[in-house]
């Protein structure tokens, strides 16, 4: 019977040893502290708060392939685009910190301008082949890109500088018209008394190395429920020249609005409208040629909430000024006729198709011609 205690005794004194090592507290490291992703609502959709900060980030963007065609093209000319936006903002006691970042990249065709071609706008991209190659035209192969820094942009409250688009740079929503225009450093200030009132003025700087004079640059809005009406005033320094322009854009109703454009320029100058420069039109030219005045109109129906069309034009009168005139031996006026349509696929996937047509009237002859672009785009 003692036997038989002491091998319980001892049985339990090795089960309460084993249990006491294995007891032993096991170190496990508690996990760090994560901090999601908060959404930022106070300046809109898509921004978020930038974990561990109080900065509002978001980023935007789209691609876009287009199919341009000209009168006198002998083919397809396809363009991409890819554009990347960054803004940041946060509050401040002087008011919204801001940062804006735009990268824009662009691939091209080579393209080519046939020999003799009649029309004023047409140019030659890329390199130069051998001479005699196709027949006397000027061709190329290839596809040309692009990658730049489109806009830079620091902000707070009603200040901003950088780099983008001028101040007057705009023009009607259509693809045949000219507003001038085009990027510069700046410093500019905006000034906002209420009731759809904006008042901005700006410095900018279009030239390098070349003065320490900017360009002047002013701006007064009105936009109300009805639509909105804007007047610009632009001084060239370098040109000494100024340009003026006033365009008014009202809805007659849900479906239905229109847009106005009058400008008037004392000579060629940097904020010149050209109408050999109209974006997206394939439209160029080496040179801003400018016109005295133009005056141009444009007026739009939403079908569906999907489909909607717009048909304008713009007269653009003593184009190039004296510079023109003395070579042709009169004035050389201009007239730009556009319709476009524009139809949402799905959400966030457009696309417009554009046809335009321009006649150019010399003292040697007139000459005219069609051009026009199917064009995809993706928002994001």
């Amino acid at each position: 019977m003692k036997l038989k205690s002491l091998l319980i005794g001892s049985a339990a004194l090795m089960a309460a040893a084993t249990g006491a090592k294995a007891a032993d507290p096991i170190v496990v490291p508690e996990p760090e502290a994560m901090e999601y992703v908060r959404v930022c609502d106070v300046y809109g959709a898509g921004f978020f708060y930038i974990p561990g900060t109080e900065t509002c980030l978001k980023i935007s963007g789209m691609v876009r392939y287009q199919i341009n065609w000209t009168e006198d093209d002998d083919g397809w000319k396809k363009f991409a685009r890819g554009e990347l936006n960054i803004d940041a903002r946060s509050e401040t006691e002087y008011g919204t910190l801001g940062a804006f970042i735009k990268l824009r990249a662009d691939s091209n065709h080579a393209g080519y301008t046939p020999a003799g071609s009649p029309t004023p706008w047409a140019t030659t991209a890329g390199p130069l082949p051998a001479p005699g190659v196709n027949d006397g035209d000027a061709l190329s192969l290839g596809v040309g890109s692009s990658v730049g820094l489109q806009q830079a942009i620091i902000s707070l409250g009603g200040l901003s500088m950088g780099l983008s688009d001028t101040l007057y740079d705009a023009g009607l929503s259509g693809e045949f018209d000219s507003g001038g225009g085009d990027r510069v450093h700046f410093i500019s200030y905006t000034f906002v008394p209420g009731n759809g009132v904006a008042v901005t003025l700006a410095l900018e700087e279009a030239d390098t190395n070349y003065d320490y004079t900017p360009n002047v640059v002013g701006k007064v809005g009105l936009t109300q429920g009805w639509g909105s009406v804007n007047l610009w005033a632009a001084y060239d320094a370098t040109a000494e020249e100024f340009a003026v322009k006033g365009i008014v854009k009202a809805d007659l109703s849900d479906r239905l609005w229109v847009e106005a454009i009058a400008t008037y320029e004392s000579g060629m100058n940097f904020y010149s409208v050209d109408p050999f420069n109209v974006t997206g039109t394939g439209y160029a030219s080496s040179l801003r040629f400018g016109s005295e005045w133009s005056v141009g109109g444009l007026i739009g129906y939403k079908f569906t909430p999907k489909l909607k069309a717009s048909l304008g034009a713009q007269y653009y009168s003593d184009v190039g000024h004296d510079l023109v005139s003395t070579t042709f031996g009169g004035d050389v006026n201009f007239l730009s006729v556009g319709a476009t349509v524009d139809y949402t696929i799905v959400e966030n996937f457009n696309a417009k198709l554009a046809v335009n047509y321009g006649k150019l009237d010399t003292p040697a002859g007139d000459f005219d011609g069609w051009n026009g672009f199917l064009r995809f785009q993706r928002d994001f």
